[in-house]
């Protein structure tokens, strides 16, 4: 979504400076106008291959990055050679928010625009021990202590930007970008995944539901195979596509405690191979969600989505129209709504054709301009101040 952001700006020449994090391992290899800096921490947290530091090194990391001095020093230099005008963070994990009073004493306005939920828990997720964590006083202990500074760094900010009216309010019932203006802007579907033609359904066939995405707890695939058993037992057999990574162990456990279930497990796929082999999308999210890209990308290849009541999500769908709502964690409820639209002959095809057309108005260049335009409003206000 970044990357889309920045090559949008360019086309509208723009002059877009981008500042990246890499391994400290990796040779530094800057690309035209990408600039990658070496992170300057206790480990570099985003190899895979790598074994999980412990607790104590996961701890510290997060210490040293509620304010890291190293990176706020290499990012008042970079700022300083560019010399920018305006300047725009996004995910600031390994960065830090500390170079938002930094960024600011060099007299640059900031927008930031908020993809994820870094700023309130160091795990992102807002999801703690099976259960959403995070709303008002709920947030546990951890996350409170990390994120305090975080607080006080948000009021060197401009302007503030939400993927989605959900996300921006919860920071703000945090405490963070209080009295920072703000706006929702939300992501947008690439050309490429406009452009395509939905596929046609499939007739006669079970009703076939897909799963996209994490396989874990948070993001809710337990309520889906449980509801596919409660449906099953109902005599409405449903064929499950599930495709995304997950732990062989998790998987293993699924399979047998679902025997009697049809699942087709397609692992890590491109989306756009999924959309022809099902009916409609379940997005069964136990966490909440910043927004839900995947809901739209199902929408842009004429797919309905059913998904959990909360988080940005549910700003993505028309109820009853475009798409249907369950009760986060609900399976039995997950069940009563696939059960209640399969009664009407044609409901999958109809939802589909509203959620595409739904999916129309989420182009890039509407995301680009709304961008553009803040940007100029955040100058125009920060000349007057200055």
């Amino acid at each position: 979504m970044t990357a889309q952001l920045a090559e949008g700006l360019l086309a509208q020449n723009m002059d877009v400076s981008v500042l990246s994090l890499q391994s400290p391992s990796d040779p530094v290899a800057d690309s035209g106008n990408i600039r990658r800096i070496p992170l300057k921490n206790v480990h570099w947290p985003y190899d895979r291959n790598q074994p999980l530091p412990s607790a104590l090194q996961r701890l510290v990391w997060h210490v040293v990055d509620t304010s890291n001095p190293w990176m706020r020093q290499q990012v008042a230099q970079w700022a300083a050679a560019q010399k920018l005008d305006l300047i725009s963070t996004h995910n600031l994990q390994g960065f830090s928010t500390g170079i938002w009073p930094t960024l600011s004493r060099l007299n640059l306005p900031i927008v930031h625009m908020l993809h994820d939920f870094s700023l309130l828990c160091p795990r992102t997720v807002l999801f703690k021990n099976g259960q959403v964590c995070g709303l008002q006083e709920r947030r546990c202990r951890e996350c409170r202590w990390l994120t305090a500074p975080r607080a006080r760094h948000s009021e060197s900010v401009s302007a503030v930007v939400g993927v989605s009216q959900f996300i921006l309010q919860l920071h703000r019932e945090h405490g963070l970008f209080n009295h920072i203006p703000g706006q929702v802007i939300y992501n947008a579907l690439s050309d490429a995944q406009r452009a395509q033609t939905p596929p046609p359904f499939q007739t006669g066939k079970p009703l076939r539901l897909g799963f996209l995405g994490r396989l874990d707890k948070a993001k809710g695939l337990d309520v889906l195979l449980h509801a596919a058993e409660l449906l099953r037992q109902k005599s409405l057999p449903v064929q499950l596509i599930v495709a995304g990574r997950g732990q062989p162990h998790d998987i293993q456990q699924w399979q047998a405690q679902y025997p009697a279930l049809d699942i087709q497990w397609r692992g890590h796929i491109p989306p756009s191979t999924l959309w022809p082999d099902i009916d409609a999308l379940v997005f069964p999210s136990h966490s909440f969600e910043a927004l839900g890209n995947v809901i739209l990308e199902a929408a842009a290849a004429g797919r309905a989505s059913i998904a959990s009541r909360h988080g940005g999500c549910v700003e993505l769908i028309d109820e009853g129209l475009s798409g249907a709502f369950f009760e986060p964690g609900n399976a039995s409820d997950l069940a009563r709504v696939i059960h209640d639209l399969h009664q009407h002959a044609g409901r999958w095809e109809e939802m589909g054709r509203q959620a595409y057309k739904k999916s129309r108005s989420f182009t890039t260049q509407r995301r680009i301009q709304a961008f553009a335009n803040l940007c100029k409003d955040v100058l125009d206000a920060h000349g007057q101040h200055h």
